[in-house]
């Protein structure tokens, strides 16, 4: 399902947040296969990749804290993040020229990035999108079940996702994925809904 970029018109920057565990990757994915014209832009972090499929992936560009502090002095990123020791950031450049030349532009960030967004002008439309899982026994069940992190682990990520509540209001759409199907479907009919509204 593809679009010819016009130059009359300015791209959407769609963001997509939700704790860990909340199915907001698969959930992009899957949609980037089903909208192909969705420029994906991967965030910039200075921790190096768990593994060598992750690298591939292409979620993440891995550069040095030292690159990454060189860019923070350049002013490159719209926003950035140090947690746990580690820097995340989505760089300007990519975006701006991709929402300029009217393509639409899809990445994850977390509530913090999405507070540091609604601050920026950008040359586009910016809509947020928060996935939720059904319960947060859900929640725990999910990050039990991936058997790739430590019980304190799993117990941190739950409280983030507890804190991350209370940025909802940085959204304009909220997604309860009970169902990838179901919530696919809803995320499609958002895209339809407001490249219809600047038609």
């Amino acid at each position: 399902m593809g679009r010819r970029a016009s130059p009359r018109r300015r791209g959407t920057f769609w963001v997509v947040c939700g704790p860990s565990g909340a199915g907001k990757t698969t959930l992009l994915n899957r949609l980037r296969k089903r909208f192909s014209d969705l420029h994906y832009v991967p965030s910039y972090t200075s921790r190096p990749p768990r593994s060598a499929a992750e690298r591939r992936a292409g979620r993440y560009k891995f550069i040095s804290k030292e690159e990454f502090v060189k860019l923070i002095r350049e002013n490159a990123f719209l926003e950035y993040a140090l947690y746990a020791g580690n820097y995340y950031g989505t760089v300007k450049a990519p975006v701006n020229d991709h929402l300029a030349a009217g393509r639409d532009v899809i990445k994850e960030a977390d509530v913090q990035g999405m507070r540091e967004l609604r601050q920026r002008r950008l040359p586009g439309r910016l809509v947020g999108i928060f996935i939720l899982p059904p319960s947060l026994e859900e929640l725990e069940r999910r990050l039990s079940g991936r058997g790739t992190e430590s019980t304190a682990a799993q117990q941190r990520r739950l409280s983030a996702a507890l804190k991350e509540l209370g940025g909802l209001y940085f959204f304009d759409y909220i997604v309860v994925n009970r169902n990838v199907r179901e919530s696919l479907a809803r995320l499609g009919a958002m895209i339809q809904v407001e490249r219809a509204r600047r038609e």
